[in-house]
């Protein structure tokens, strides 16, 4: 059986646009690293203890999936930080909302989710786990 995820990859067409998106709007970590066997230079979103590997739509990385395109990753996070807190800051960023405060069923737990897209066109469902009150 496997145990978790490690990372996913993303494939951007626009690498500033994805850094500003990730790291800027949803607070993620950017780290970049230098690679001696190809002189390339990789970057990565961290949050908590996962991974996003960033490929650029015109400089993929070997291996790779075998139809990389940009606008397929559908992804859901979740945050401690209140759905209200998200509200605001997307919508104070002009990043529409699509869908949401809307409940849906997590890997676990009940969520209170929000949607949006990145600049790609990434389906992104941010969410806090529902809090029961009975």
């Amino acid at each position: 059986m496997v145990d978790c995820i490690d990372h996913v990859v993303l494939t951007s067409s626009n690498l500033e646009k994805t850094i500003e998106f990730y790291s800027n709007i949803l607070e993620m970590t950017l780290k970049e690293d230098f690679i001696k066997g190809d002189n390339s230079v990789r970057y990565s979103l961290h949050f908590g203890n996962q991974k996003i590997n960033i490929h650029e739509l015109n400089n993929i990385f070997v291996p790779h999936a075998k139809n990389a395109k940009t606008g397929t990753l559908d992804i859901c996070f979740i945050s401690k930080k209140n759905i209200s807190y998200w509200e605001n800051k997307l919508l104070k960023n002009n990043i529409k909302i699509i869908e949401g405060p809307i409940e849906r069923v997590g890997a676990s737990s009940k969520l209170i989710s929000i949607y949006c897209y990145d600049p790609d066109g990434n389906l992104i469902e941010i969410s806090n786990l529902f809090k029961n009150n009975d």
